[in-house]
């Protein structure tokens, strides 16, 4: 449900204008926001010059806060700061902007020091593997020619493992020279060859820019082993492969160290920083008079008695505190919507998050969620076996939520903290019941192994019983589609929108007619019930023509009965949970047979056939099984009662930035 709100302004002398900020935000309850032109006549407040800069020193020390959070790396899961580490919020609360940056400050060097050490000694190993085998391969044709008085000798790399590329290239110095050189090429690795050109010194200036025009350059050593000869430059690179590894050791447990004494403080400050930075953002959003300081904003009702108290606490008389419930007749958009349910449903709160939340004083859907999306999945799915294992899975994402442990899943990028990891948790596990129920209804337990090995008859056989199952679908699409139409009739009925309602009359007499007559004809529905679909659909375009007397825009009722045709096909839509829900069981099936054709080579082979292609058909099909049941609410069912075109804003109150 949507909570409901309450305006707030608070009035005060403008000498207050910080510690009511402060007190406000500690308090985390009200949405500040600006106060409209029309609706008083006052200016905004602006941060003076010294407060800009003030508020440009807080930006950059949350910077290198975050920064050094990033290279500070966190501990371990039940590992604790070092003693003295752990910050001090009062201690910390108290030090001034300057002395916490400067202390960050201290403690940014020292790591970004140790970070770069260990960056260069990275490097150093990556430039060493690049070179190594060149080296190594070119080593003995360079040392040949070395300290020679007349010939000279030129090393470089080829991209590649086509010898033709290096005989080109010998061709064209050959060609340059007149035959005055020697290439000799190697196999540097999978990749690369080595060619080391030897040719008198009169012919450098003849070998360089042939090897410039077949884009190749000279083999140059980093700076660390470019004056060594190349077999001592060899050895160098040994010592250091057994160096470098050990030294990004020890900066490692330095950094670790560093980490263990100073993160937490860290945090701590950033915290701190953070919650200033915030307090002075937030003052062009409030306004003034000469002597005055108007802050406006909204909190829910339940929490306006607290508001009022804390600050009349804190500060007497000298504030005003004026509060009035929110209109959802007059402007409900700028009304900041916060969605609260009972403990059951707030989970599948999660599956409106994707979207703006509906407007306030529209209808909140989640409860209609709980219920529905659950069932259709477990209609998709129907097994016992499928949904034993997504139950386990939903208790092991419970189990690590409440050890307070994020879920990370790296090759996607995604990150779950615990709290959403939870209703993540609790969705599956619903959903898990359902689908075991179903799979009880259909007798299937990783397909039809029931009726294979028990000869077990299913209550239900959705495989063979098609038609009923399809008819059972639409009819629970009839029902979503024309509940989501009573929703629109209900709202503009009670925000009093006289169109709305002829609206929500049009469409809903449209798509039963349709519904009727089509049924009728396609002999779903007794013939008998054509005609009258057919009267009912011309009741659907009386009433759209009435309505013109409300709103003269027959553009717009002609619409409206096409969104007639559009919710009828809406309720056919919802045969893809049949679609979707055959092909699943008649995926697992055809893997109890794969396993059956197995069964010559013995019944471990046959199981372990028959489980392979089980878990392949689950894995590949699973995102649509979820998904499909969510988009016909998201898509089916919104779209009936306007949900994604009459949104809202989100609540979020000015709050501490620890508990955002």
């Amino acid at each position: 449900m949507i909570v409901e709100m309450s305006r707030i302004v608070v009035l005060g002398p403008k000498r207050l204008l910080g510690p009511v900020i402060e007190e406000v935000q500690n308090l985390g309850a009200l949405h500040i926001d600006h106060i409209e032109s029309e609706e008083a006549p006052v200016q905004p407040l602006q941060l003076t010059e010294e407060e800009r800069q003030r508020m440009q020193r807080l930006e950059r020390a949350v910077t290198r806060a975050d920064g050094l959070l990033t290279l500070l790396p966190a501990p371990a899961a039940g590992g604790a700061a070092a003693d003295g580490g752990a910050a001090n919020p009062v201690e910390v609360a108290g030090l001034s902007t300057e002395d916490l940056d400067a202390r960050l400050a201290g403690i940014e060097q020292h790591v970004r020091d140790l970070t770069r050490a260990r960056l260069e000694l990275e490097e150093e190993l990556s430039l060493i593997a690049s070179y190594e085998g060149a080296v190594r391969a070119l080593s003995p044709l360079l040392n040949a020619l070395a300290g020679s008085r007349t010939l000279e000798s030129l090393g470089f790399l080829l991209n590649t493992r086509d010898l033709t590329v290096a005989t080109a290239i010998r061709n064209e110095l050959i060609k340059a020279t007149e035959g005055r050189v020697e290439v000799v090429s190697r196999v540097v690795d999978e990749n690369r060859i080595g060619v080391v050109a030897a040719f008198r010194k009169q012919d450098a200036d003849l070998i360089r820019p042939v090897l410039s025009r077949a884009g190749v350059s000279e083999l140059r050593l980093p700076a660390r082993f470019a004056g060594a000869p190349a077999s001592e430059a060899l050895t160098l690179m040994e010592r250091r492969k057994a160096e470098a590894p050990q030294e990004i050791a020890r900066i490692d447990r330095e950094i670790a160290g560093l980490a263990r004494v100073h993160r937490a403080w860290v945090a701590g400050a950033r915290a701190v920083l953070a919650d200033r930075l915030g307090q002075m953002k937030v003052v062009p959003e409030l306004a003034q008079s000469r002597y005055t300081f108007i802050l406006h904003g909204w909190a829910p009702t339940r929490k306006v008695a607290e508001i009022r108290g804390r600050l009349r606490q804190r500060f007497g008389s000298d504030l005003a505190v004026y509060d009035q419930p929110a209109d959802p007749h007059d402007a409900p958009e700028r009304v900041p919507v916060m969605l609260d349910n009972v403990g059951f449903v707030r989970p599948f709160q999660r599956l409106l998050s994707l979207f703006l939340p509906p407007r306030y004083g529209a209808w909140d859907p989640s409860p209609v969620m709980a219920i529905t999306f659950p069932i259709f999945v477990g209609l998709v799915i129907g097994d016992v076996g499928y949904g034993l294992l997504f139950f386990l899975l939903g208790w092991a994402f419970r189990n690590r939520a409440r050890a307070g442990q994020a879920l990370e899943i790296r090759f996607l990028s995604l990150r779950f903290p615990p709290p959403l990891l939870a209703d993540i948790s609790f969705l599956i596990r619903v959903a898990a019941l359902w689908t075991v129920a179903f799979g009880v209804i259909y007798a299937e337990c990783f397909g039809n192994l029931p009726e294979t090995l028990f000869h077990l008859e299913p209550l239900f056989n959705r495989v063979h019983e098609t038609n009923r199952y399809f008819l059972f679908i639409i009819a629970a699409g009839v029902l979503m589609i024309f509940f989501g139409l009573i929703v629109h009739l209900v709202q503009a009925l009670r925000h009093r929108h006289l169109v709305g309602v002829f609206e929500a009359a049009v469409i809903m007499l449209g798509t039963a007619g349709l519904l009727l007559f089509l049924g009728a004809r396609g002999g779903t529905l007794p013939a008998s019930l054509g005609s009258i679909g057919l009267y009912v659909f011309a009741a659907a375009i009386g009433v759209a023509l009435l309505s013109l007397l409300v709103e003269r825009d027959p553009i717009k009722r002609f619409l409206w009965l096409l969104e007639s045709t559009s919710a009828f096909g809406h309720i056919l839509s919802h045969a893809r949970l049949m679609a979707f829900g055959l092909a699943a069981a008649a995926l697992a099936n055809a893997a109890n047979q794969l396993g059956a054709q197995a069964g010559s080579v013995g019944v471990v082979m046959s199981v372990f056939v028959g489980a392979l292609f089980q878990a392949l058909f689950f894995v590949f099909t699973i995102i649509g099984h979820v998904i499909q049941p969510a988009r016909l609410h998201w898509v089916e069912f919104f779209s009936k009662f306007k949900f994604h075109e009459e949104t809202g804003r989100r609540y979020r109150p000015f709050q501490k930035s620890s508990e955002a």
